[in-house]
């Protein structure tokens, strides 16, 4: 029996993703997830657990079948979590390089390549802690040459930030520069205290309807609910997706089951923009 009850959940998940491709959140994709999640519970009789997986799977449909739908979509599906603020993002950026692979299998040639674009990632707000990541992996490499090359480039990041920080006269983007210099992890020790210290000022003179003011304040208190509260004043869905995946990450389910009506709603505002 179990076996059959796992059977037919596999088959209606894959009939809604059929269905969801053709015809969006239509009235019979939406009915076999419910059958689906019904089947789980039945299966598994775990009620959190059931939960979870109907806050999730709008979500899981949404991202994973958006990009085959529209293409025209591309740039909001490249979002990641968690959320990364950007300035003006070339193409030639985004467009980057397997850096994880050239750092396992890449000779000299190309490891000192692809610090260039490392750089380039960081100092546009382009996933800035794992960019340093890769950046001392490369910082330990055995060949001089390319440990020569990340070193300039660790050079190269604070003397950008520096001259940038100068110089900015916009309170948003003057914020937006602090805190990807503090993500970078580069300030130490009082340098850093004076940093979080200014920014904190900063983030006074910058708009309340500016998502990038939620983000900074939740990366220096690390208390998510300034993201909820950006969203409630911002109306922006990354700050909502990064809250939830806060939450998720916490395993506080019951505040996902507080907002699971409000999710879902959105995303199906998405998948009736998308149809048209």
């Amino acid at each position: 029996m179990r076996k059959i009850l796992i059977g037919t959940n596999l088959l209606s998940v894959l009939l809604s993703l059929f269905l969801f491709l053709v015809d969006g959140f239509g009235p019979f994709s939406i009915a076999l997830m419910a059958v689906s999640t019904v089947l789980f519970y039945v299966n598994f009789k775990s009620l959190s657990e059931t939960i979870l997986l109907l806050l999730v799977y709008p979500f899981s449909w949404f991202f994973l079948t958006v990009p085959l739908r529209n293409k025209s979509l591309e740039d909001f599906v490249k979002v990641e979590l968690p959320l990364e603020i950007r300035l003006d993002v070339g193409e030639d950026v985004l467009s980057a390089l397997p850096v994880k692979a050239i750092l396992v299998v890449g000779d000299v040639g190309e490891k000192k390549r692809i610090v260039a674009t490392i750089v380039k990632n960081i100092v546009r707000g382009i996933q800035v802690e794992q960019n340093m990541k890769y950046l001392k992996i490369l910082l330990k490499d055995p060949h001089m040459d390319v440990t020569l090359r990340a070193t300039m480039a660790l050079e190269e990041i604070e003397n950008h930030f520096d001259q940038t920080i100068a110089l900015c006269a916009n309170p948003k983007d003057f914020c937006a520069h602090l805190y990807f210099y503090l993500k970078t992890d580069i300030p130490k020790g009082a340098l850093r205290k004076d940093i979080e210290r200014i920014l904190r000022q900063s983030l006074e003179r910058v708009s309340e309807h500016e998502p990038v003011r939620y983000e900074v304040l939740h990366y220096v208190t690390k208390d998510e609910e300034h993201l909820w509260l950006g969203y409630k004043k911002t109306h922006n869905k990354e700050l909502l997706a990064r809250y939830l995946f806060e939450k998720l990450r916490k395993r506080d389910y019951e505040t996902l089951t507080q907002h699971l009506n409000e999710v879902r709603e959105i995303f199906l505002r998405e998948g009736r923009d998308i149809t048209r």
